[in-house]
C-alpha cells in the first residue's frame, strides 16, 4: 500500500465515533447509503468503513466504499476496495464495470475497453459497461460514438439519468443546443427536484450563451441545495459573463468565506475587480489566492501580467513573486532540465529585473552555454544596479572584459545590442467562445501568456489582440491588414488537474492552413508547459534568416551568432534585399531565381554576429549589405539542445536542434499522460 493510501485509510479511520459500536451493520450502512447519495463521500466512507470492519463479507459496502473513493479520485485505493468486494461477488457485473471505470481514471484505456465488452457479451442490457464504452470513445475523440453508446444506454432505461444528462452535455458540446434542451426537459420530468440536475442545465445554458436561463437553474439548484459549491461557482461565472461585476465580488466573498481554499472564487473576484478598473485591488486579491494556493498557474499568470502594467519597478513585492520561480527554476536544475530552468529564471527577471539571485543563475546558464559576451552582460547589469556587489563578481567581470576584448563584434566595430534582428512577424488571436472552464476568460488570458512567452524571442515579434475575434475571417482580415507573416487562433479546454492548448496557425498573406496542433499536460507546471510547447512547435516552423551587415570583399559579417545556434560551416543562400516573403502555403521562404545571389558559408560564430565567406551566383558579384540570408544546412543537425527562443527550421522545414520540452517530472505517479476531454469530469460527475 503506498504511503498516500495509507493515510488516506488511517485519516478515516481515526474519524470514526466510538457510538458506531452500538450500531449494527445494516443501519451503518444505510446511514453510509444516505451520505452516498447527497455526495458527501467523507461521511459515507466512514460509516462504509465501520461495515466492513463489522462484517469484512459484506461485498456491496465494500463496492460503494470503493465508488466513494473513486469520486474523491483516491484510484489506487477504491482499486484496492474493489478487490475485497470482488472476493465475495467475481462475476457482478457492478463491480467489473467499476473496475473498468477506475481503469480508465488511471489511463490504461485498452484493459478498461477489455472489461466493458467482456460484460456486455454477458449482460447485452448492461447500462453501465455502455457509460464506459462511451467515456472511451471520449478519449479517442469519438463524440459521435460516445453519443451512441448513451443513446444505447437510454433505450434500455428511458429515464436513466446519467444517460440523459451526459447525451444533454454531449448534444451542448457540439453546439446542438435544441437537442440537448430536449434531453434536458426529459431529465426534468423525472428528477427536476434534484440540484445536480439543475447544475448541469445551466452549464448548458451557459455554454449556449443564454445566461439568464442558466442563472435561473443556478439559483434553483442552490435553493434545493444551500451548500452546493460548484453551482455558487456557477452562478458567479454567469454573472460575470452579464458584466455584473460587483455581484461577482460579493459572491465570490461569500465562497472564500465558506472555503478559503477555493481557487476559482480568488481568481475570478480578482478579474471582475480588473474589469471595474481596480487594478490595485486585484493583485492584491491574486496574491491572496496565491498563498492559500500557489499551484493555480493561470490565477499566477493574471497577476505577473497586471503587475508588469501597474506596479513601479520598486515594489517589493515583486521579489517575492519571482522567488516563486526561482524556486521553480531550482527544480528544473536538480533535473538537469537547463531549458526549463532558463524560462523560470527569465519568468523571474520578468517580475524583478534586479532581482540578484535570478539575475546570477541566468548569467551561468549563458556561460554554460558558451555564451561569454552574454554572460559579460548579465554581471555587468548586476554591477550596475546593486548597492554592493562581492570582490569576487568585479573580479570576474574584470577577467572577462579583458578576454572578450577582441571579439568579432569589437573587430567589425558593432554593437550587437542596437542589430534589429526581427525577421518575423506573428499575430495572436482569441475567440470568447463559451466552455467548459475553470477559469473565466481562460481564452484570453491563454492568448495573452502566449504572446508573452515570445517576449524574449530577438528574431521574432509575437503580437496579441487583447480583444477577441468573432473567428478566423476577423483573424485573417486583421492579419493580412497589418502586414504578418503568419496568424495563431489559440483555444484552451480544462480538467481539474490537466489541460489542451489548441493552436491552428495560418499564412497572414494568404490564409492558407500552415497546421492545427493540440498541446495537452497534466500535473504542475501544466500551463508553463503547454506554452512553452505551443512556443517550439511555432519556432520550429520559421526558417533561421538574417541578414549582411558588413562586407570585406568576399568576407561579410552577418547578424545571426551562436545565440541563433548557428555554428561554423553553417551554409546559407544570400537573397536580394526585400525579395523573401513566407510561402503561400505551408512552412518556409518563396523567393524567385533572379534573387539568389550567392551562397555564405559561416567561418567564425559569434554570439551575435558571425563572419563568413561569401560564393556569388553567376558571373556578376551582385552581394551588397542588407541582403537577406537563409539557412540551408547546419552542420550536426539536431545533434544537441540549443537556444530554444529562436527560430528553428533550414529552408526545408528540419529543425535544426533538439529542443523537445521534457514533460512535467512532478506528475503523480497515477497520471497518466493521456490526454482526457474536459467534458469528461462533468460526465464523471454524474451518478
Amino acid at each position: 500500500m503506498s504511503k498516500k493510501v495509507f493515510v488516506f485509510s488511517l485519516s478515516i479511520l481515526l474519524t470514526l465515533s466510538a457510538s458506531f459500536a452500538a450500531t449494527s451493520p445494516k443501519e451503518l450502512y444505510n446511514k453510509a447509503f444516505d451520505f452516498e447519495s447527497e455526495e458527501n463521500w467523507y461521511e459515507a466512507s466512514q460509516y462504509y468503513l465501520e461495515v466492513v470492519n463489522e462484517n469484512p463479507a459484506y461485498s456491496d459496502a465494500w463496492f460503494r466504499l470503493a465508488n466513494c473513493c473513486y469520486r474523491l479520485g483516491e484510484y489506487d485505493l477504491a482499486f484496492q476496495y474493489l478487490e475485497n468486494a470482488e472476493r465475495y461477488e467475481k462475476s457482478n457485473s457492478k463491480i467489473q464495470n467499476m473496475k473498468g471505470m477506475i481503469l480508465l481514471a488511471l489511463g490504461q484505456i485498452e484493459d478498461a475497453r477489455q472489461i466493458f465488452t467482456e460484460v456486455l457479451k454477458v449482460y447485452p442490457n448492461d447500462i453501465d459497461a455502455h457509460f464506459g464504452l462511451a467515456e472511451i470513445e471520449l478519449y479517442d475523440g469519438k463524440y459521435s460514438g460516445a453519443e451512441l453508446q448513451y443513446t444505447e444506454a437510454l433505450k434500455r432505461q428511458p429515464s436513466n439519468r446519467k444517460a440523459l444528462l451526459s447525451l444533454a452535455l454531449l448534444c451542448a458540446e457540439g453546439k446542438r443546443f435544441s437537442q440537448a434542451e430536449k434531453y434536458l426537459r426529459q431529465a426534468m420530468q423525472y428528477y427536476s427536484g434534484e440540484a445536480e440536475v439543475h447544475y448541469l442545465a445551466a452549464v448548458i445554458y451557459n455554454m449556449k450563451g443564454d445566461y439568464p436561463s442558466a442563472e435561473k437553474h443556478e439559483r434553483i439548484a442552490v435553493e434545493i441545495r444551500g451548500d452546493y459549491e460548484p453551482a455558487y461557482e456557477l452562478l458567479a461565472t454567469t454573472l460575470y459573463s452579464q458584466k455584473r461585476y460587483n455581484e461577482v465580488i460579493d459572491l465570490c466573498d461569500y465562497l472564500i468565506l465558506k472555503n478559503r481554499k477555493n481557487a476559482s472564487a480568488w481568481y475570478l473576484k480578482g478579474v471582475a475587480q480588473d474589469k471595474l478598473g481596480l487594478s490595485l485591488d486585484a493583485i492584491a486579491t491574486w496574491n491572496t489566492g496565491l498563498q492559500v494556493l500557489p499551484q493555480d498557474e493561470l490565477m499566477r499568470m493574471m497577476l505577473e501580467l497586471s503587475v508588469r502594467n501597474n506596479l513601479p519597478f520598486d515594489d517589493a513585492r515583486r521579489k517575492t513573486w519571482a522567488n516563486y520561480h526561482i524556486d521553480i527554476a531550482r527544480q528544473y536544475d536538480s533535473r538537469y532540465d537547463k531549458a526549463g530552468s532558463t524560462y523560470e529564471y527569465q519568468r523571474a527577471l520578468i517580475l524583478d529585473p534586479n532581482n540578484q539571485e535570478a539575475r546570477l543563475a541566468y548569467a551561468d546558464i549563458l556561460e554554460l552555454n558558451g555564451m561569454h559576451e552574454l554572460y559579460l552582460s548579465q554581471l555587468k547589469f548586476v554591477r550596475d544596479n546593486s548597492e554592493t556587489i562581492p570582490t569576487s563578481l568585479s573580479d570576474t567581470i574584470e577577467a572577462y572584459s579583458s578576454l572578450l576584448s577582441n571579439t568579432l563584434a569589437k573587430k567589425w566595430k558593432v554593437e550587437p545590442f542596437y542589430l534589429d534582428k526581427i525577421r518575423w512577424n506573428i499575430a495572436v488571436f482569441y475567440t470568447e467562445e463559451a466552455s467548459l472552464m475553470n477559469h473565466a476568460e481562460a481564452n484570453r488570458l491563454t492568448a495573452l501568456a502566449a504572446g508573452d512567452i515570445f517576449s524574449g524571442v530577438a528574431i521574432t515579434s509575437v503580437k496579441t489582440q487583447v480583444t477577441p475575434v468573432s473567428g478566423y475571417g476577423e483573424a485573417f482580415k486583421n492579419a493580412r491588414a497589418n502586414n504578418f507573416d503568419y496568424f495563431v487562433i489559440l483555444s484552451m479546454s480544462e480538467g481539474s488537474d490537466d489541460l489542451t492548448l489548441s493552436s491552428a496557425m495560418y499564412s497572414g498573406r494568404t490564409g492558407a492552413e500552415v497546421s492545427k496542433e493540440r498541446f495537452y499536460a497534466t500535473g504542475n507546471n501544466r500551463f508553463s508547459t503547454v506554452l512553452r510547447r505551443f512556443r517550439n512547435s511555432v519556432l520550429e516552423k520559421l526558417t533561421v534568416r538574417g541578414k549582411i551587415i558588413n562586407r570585406n570583399g568576399k568576407t561579410v559579417l552577418i547578424d545571426l551568432g551562436r545565440s541563433e545556434n548557428i555554428v561554423k560551416d553553417a551554409e546559407f543562400k544570400i537573397i536580394r534585399k526585400n525579395c523573401l516573403k513566407a510561402s503561400d502555403s505551408g512552412i518556409g521562404l518563396f523567393y524567385k531565381d533572379e534573387d539568389l545571389l550567392g551562397i555564405l558559408t559561416v567561418t567564425e560564430a559569434g554570439e551575435e554576429v558571425s563572419e563568413a565567406e561569401i560564393t556569388n551566383h553567376g558571373f556578376y558579384d551582385r552581394i551588397n549589405v542588407d541582403d537577406e540570408i537563409v539557412l540551408i544546412h547546419q552542420p550536426d543537425q539536431n545533434s544537441e539542445a540549443g537556444m530554444d527562443t529562436v527560430p528553428n527550421a533550414d529552408e526545408e522545414g528540419n529543425p535544426i536542434v533538439n529542443n523537445d520540452v521534457k514533460g512535467s517530472e512532478l506528475v503523480s505517479e497515477i497520471k497518466k499522460a493521456v490526454e482526457r476531454p474536459a467534458l469528461l469530469d462533468f460526465l464523471r460527475s454524474i451518478y
